[in-house]
This record gives C-alpha cells, structure tokens and sequence, in this order.
C-alpha cells in the first residue's frame, strides 16, 4: 500500500503486521454512529435500542463468520485487553486449583508481561517453551510440560515477527487429553486478519483478535470465550458484555469491526494471492541482492502468514535500516526494540535460537490489500543500498561466524 506523505516523496507502506489503514466501506458502516446514532446503548428509550440493536448485529455477524455463538463473543478494546483478561481471567476465576501457565517464549508481550506480573505476584508459575527453527511451537512440548496443577495454556496462532502458524487445534487435542479442565487461549490477532480462522479449526476455548489489522478501527477488539468457560471479569463497575467487560460500549468502533471482518472475509482468497505473490518476490530475490542476508520463519508458505516476510540482516542493527527505509520513503518494522538506550536482539528471533549479534539485524516487512508489484521492486532497488552504504560506516569484520551459517543458508532456496 502506498500512501501520502511528504509531497515529494512516494511513501511505501510496508508494515501491514503492526496496523493497517481504515477501509472506506467500514467508515461508511461506522458514520452514523459517529454523529446521529450516538446513543448510549444500555439506556432505555427507542435512540438507544437501536445502538444496541447494531451492536448485536455485529454480535451475530462476526459469529457466524467465525463459527460461534453470539454470547460467545466478547467485544474489548483491542487484543491486548482481550490477552489480559484471558490470562488474569483465568488464573482468578480458578484460583485454589492451580496456577502453572504454559506459554511460549516467542509470544507478544501482551501475553509475556501479564505473566511477567502475575509470576511476580504469586498468582501464577509459568513454563515458557522455546520456539523451533522455523519459530512455531512443538505441541510435544506443551503435552510434555503440562502437570497436574497446569490451568492454562496460551500459544498464540500466528506469530507476528516471524509470521509462524502454529497448530492449536493440535496443541488443544493434547492438552484436552491431558486434561479437559485445562483453559486452552491463543492470540489470534495476526491470524485472522490473513486465513480462515473458525472456533472449531482451532478447538480453543479463549481466542483474542482484533479489527485495526484486518482494516477496521483501533479501538475495537473481541475475546472467544467458549461457553462454560470459566473466566472472571477484569474491568467491573457495570453490567455490559454480560458483566465480564464493564463501560458504555462503542458502537462506532464495533460496528466497524464486523463490517471488516466481513469485506476481509468477502474477498479474502483476491488479498491471499496478491500478498502471497508479493511475499514470493521477496523471499527469492533478497537473499539474491543482499549478502549475509537471511529469511526467518517457516520454508513453506502454507505454514506462514501470506504478505509477511522477516529476515535477518548481518553486520548492520536493525534500527539503522528502518530509519534510512524511512528517509527513502518506505514504511517497515523491526524486531529489535530500543529499551533504555541499548538496542535489544529480538525475544522472538532469540527463542528461535538465531545468534543475538545477528537478530539485532531483524527487518520484517509486511504487504496489505492494496501493496502492488512496484512496492516491492522500489523495496529491491532500495534496500541493498541501504545495506551497503551501512555496512561500509560499520568497523566490523564482514566474514559471518560459525554460529551464523546455519541461518544464512536458510535462504539458499526457491520459494
């Protein structure tokens, strides 16, 4: 997707995994609920039943899609709250019979920090696995690190780094069998926007998504929670979202967010060919153009986000790359984040195993609906440039290491 920025500059926007631009059908479904139809929803009077007859139509709508009941569905303010309250939800509403957690090392932090503060607190024990090669989940892990006091488990489907699918409905099967009260969550808000995701294929019980990345408004999100679930409410103080979510909805922003599902759903088989052609382009012919270059994430596209390529970059920081792709007018990402003036490697790329020298040198970059072939062709004339101009300022040695060579022959193939 292109956008406009400085007028004498062709933006390029690459960074579809981290947001994307609000569709104008779903502005038109959101309009006048943003002027005439304003009503409070849980008021009584004939204005305000019909924004709460739009809120569960959207209720239904999105259901339907994703093969549910309507009180199955929840509506938050996006998937971090959505994770939050599966977690801590969870742990309360069965506090006394256990609170060992299983989780990835490679999940987002909306998943990582509350565990964080919750293993801090006491509330919880957590076993964090480590991530295959590839960056997806051995469901042998999670079946051989579940004990018998383990209440939840939470692996996200698709990874949103390295664009890794992994197999909950496999990794449910195990638990299930292990043991049926466990509460089985994943985040499945890069998933969703991008392939067919219905309650059924992945047999969760909790399952958090959101609409501002499938072209809907920031703002509105929704939890799964499977009926008989037991979970407690985190924000109390009214009755709303069947007392589990409390605080005057936002119909706008719901009404928007079905209305993205719906057109994501409509026409998702033209947005996965466009993406999976440009993603396609990418992987065959970086590694090509940029030595000491290599893709991360799965080999075979079906088992990875279609749009999403990461790689990793040697002998240069990620944070380097993105501000000159910035300056030359192209919008990406990073796995690498700066936290109290150091740049740190990647808690993705590191659980995968890639060498923290080199996961300091992540890119991803993440093609939407309306990327076409010359984004990506700019990206290939630009990029190496960018590469090579770096590294000629950096004083390191540019012969990669021993631990290096596995990861760079990861891209020594066709995709």
């Amino acid at each position: 997707m292109s956008v406009s920025g400085d007028s004498t500059i062709h933006r390029i926007y690459l960074d579809h995994a981290a947001t994307t631009a609000l569709d104008s059908r779903v502005l038109s479904a959101m309009m006048p609920y943003l002027t005439t139809e304003w009503h409070n929803p849980s008021s009584i009077y004939i204005e305000s039943q019909g924004t709460r007859r739009s809120i569960d139509l959207a209720r239904l709508k999105i259901s339907s899609i994703i093969g549910s009941s309507p009180d199955e569905i929840l509506f938050t303010s996006g998937g971090s709250e959505s994770d939050n309250l599966a977690l801590r939800g969870v742990l309360e509403a069965k506090h006394g019979a256990g609170k060992h957690v299983v989780t990835s090392a490679g999940e987002h932090h909306a998943v990582l920090d509350p565990l964080e503060q919750l293993e801090r607190l006491g509330v919880a024990e957590v076993t964090r696995l480590p991530l295959q090669k590839d960056g997806t989940v051995s469901p042998a892990d999670v079946e051989n690190s579940l004990r018998k006091d383990t209440v939840l488990v939470s692996i996200m489907h698709a990874n949103n780094e390295v664009g890794a699918i992994n197999d909950i409905a496999e990794i449910s099967s195990l638990v299930k069998s292990y043991n049926k009260s466990v509460i089985v969550h994943t985040d499945a808000v890069q998933s969703m926007a991008h392939i067919p995701v219905t309650v059924k294929d992945l047999a969760a019980d909790l399952i958090t998504f959101t609409a501002h990345k499938m072209y809907g408004p920031r703002g509105a999100g929704a939890l799964y929670i499977k009926s008989g679930t037991p979970i407690s409410g985190q924000i109390i103080g009214g009755g709303q979202e069947n007392s589990l979510r409390a605080g005057t909805e936002n119909t706008a922003a719901i009404v928007g967010f079905a209305s993205a599902l719906e057109i994501s759903t409509d026409q998702r088989e033209q947005d996965l060919a466009n993406e999976r052609k440009l993603q396609k382009i990418l992987f065959n012919e970086l590694p090509k153009k940029i030595p000491n270059l290599a893709i991360t994430g799965p080999t075979k596209l079906d088992k990875r986000l279609p749009g999403h390529v990461s790689c990793v970059v040697g002998f240069v920081e990620g944070e380097s790359i993105l501000l000159a792709l910035d300056l030359a007018g192209i919008a990406a990402s990073s796995g690498s984040a700066c936290t109290t003036g150091a740049i740190e490697p990647s808690h993705v790329l590191t659980a995968m195993g890639v060498p923290q020298d080199l996961a300091r040198g992540s890119l991803r970059l993440s093609f939407g609906r309306n990327s076409n072939v010359d984004d990506a062709n700019k990206l290939l004339v630009k990029l190496p440039k960018i590469i090579e101009r770096l590294r000629a300022l950096s004083p390191n040695d540019m012969e990669p290491s021993p631990d290096w060579i596995e990861w760079l022959h990861q891209s020594d193939q066709e995709y």
